[in-house]
């Protein structure tokens, strides 16, 4: 009787233990170039409740030698008070033949997968194409060298690639880590699985080479704003609104079962592309003409996924927020996405990375 009672008081106290840890158990996202921009972006998300995570920690990392300065960053946090977005500097030497390999990086990696429940990357400027193995082109300007080495880095070590076959992804030891990748994002998981990027969208894929000949072609399959260059003197946005082309299988096509728009519009900037395609990515949506990738999947990790557009625009959300394409034109692109019915769709991809983060213990 007596060990009986010992052994129920000893289940009690573990089951409490659980309740309690449980009741304080975090979901820990970590994000990549973590800027004031980018941490402006996901607090209004979250304040916007288009990202719903509850008990949400957030960390931004960054590699020591990145040109951004970080302790911009740390001053906003403070004079904000966010306690829950922390910042964490990774060191160590990086190269264009070492990144595909284990590194001084590799230790803070593997930390990073232990801990995290998703990593984000987000957007930026041209990644060196030293890095996939290509001369550099005149039209490709890279102004941060050690973060595209870090975070093309960080992504082999978590998918793998075909330019080190016997390396062992992290992600064999953690299926469901939830990966993102937003523009930059998606072109540096192309490049680290062994992919190339088309260094100029106008030049190598519409053999066009004036911002005129870009404005002439049909906008639904230009992928930024290119009045920009024709008119410095102006205050005009830097994104540009055009539909997509959701191929009939991948993430992309079950997110959008049941939308009314099955080509939703969305935000984009930039001016290279993928590419030969990386090991193991599969294209899971396009432009229009179909000619540039707008989403790559992981075959093998399934929640590995990259987007050639902006979904993380917290300008998107905001109905009074304003863009200017053109001289003396103004418009919203909340009440365009609203108007175009693919404001859905963007609503849908936040909700489904809030549950699938939250799903997880």
């Amino acid at each position: 009787m007596k060990n009986f009672q010992i052994l129920r008081k000893t289940l009690f106290l573990l089951l409490l233990q659980f309740l309690i840890l449980s009741a304080f158990a975090q979901h820990k996202i970590f994000l990549l170039h973590p800027t004031v921009g980018n941490i402006e972006n996901m607090l209004e998300l979250i304040k916007l409740k288009v990202i719903d995570i509850p008990d949400l920690e957030m960390v931004g990392i960054y590699h020591e030698k990145e040109v951004s300065d970080y302790s911009q960053s740390e001053k906003y946090l403070k004079e904000h008070g966010v306690a829950y977005y922390t910042l964490l500097k990774i060191s160590g030497e990086l190269n264009t033949k070492n990144i595909y390999q284990e590194n001084e990086c590799t230790p803070a990696f593997k930390k990073i997968v232990k801990e995290a429940d998703a990593i984000l990357f987000f957007g930026g400027p041209d990644i060196q194409p030293s890095i996939y193995g290509e001369k550099q082109h005149l039209l490709t300007e890279v102004t941060d060298p050690n973060r595209h080495l870090m975070e093309t880095s960080l992504l082999f070590h978590l998918i793998g690639g075909s330019r080190n076959p016997g390396f062992k992804p992290l992600l064999l030891q953690k299926h469901n880590l939830i990966v993102r990748g937003f523009c930059l994002g998606m072109q540096t998981m192309n490049v680290a699985a062994g992919g190339t990027l088309a260094q100029d969208i106008p030049v190598e894929i519409y053999h066009i080479s004036t911002a005129e000949g870009m404005l002439a072609i049909d906008a639904k399959n230009r992928h930024r704003n290119y009045n920009t260059q024709l008119n410095p003197s102006c205050d005009l946005s830097w994104g540009f609104l055009h539909p997509i082309r959701i191929n009939p299988k991948g993430y992309l096509h079950e997110l959008s079962a049941g939308l009314a728009q099955q080509q939703p519009y969305v935000l984009s900037s930039h001016h290279q592309a993928v590419g030969k395609r990386g090991q193991n990515l599969e294209v899971i949506a396009t432009s229009l003409d179909g000619k540039v990738v707008e989403g790559l999947q992981h075959k093998i990790f399934k929640e590995v996924i990259g987007v050639q557009f902006h979904p993380e625009q917290a300008s998107l959300y905001l109905p009074g927020s304003r863009f200017t394409n053109t001289p003396g034109n103004e418009y919203s692109p909340n009440e365009q996405l609203i108007a175009d019915k693919s404001m859905e769709f963007h609503l849908k991809f936040w909700k489904d990375f809030s549950e699938r983060v939250g799903r997880i213990k």
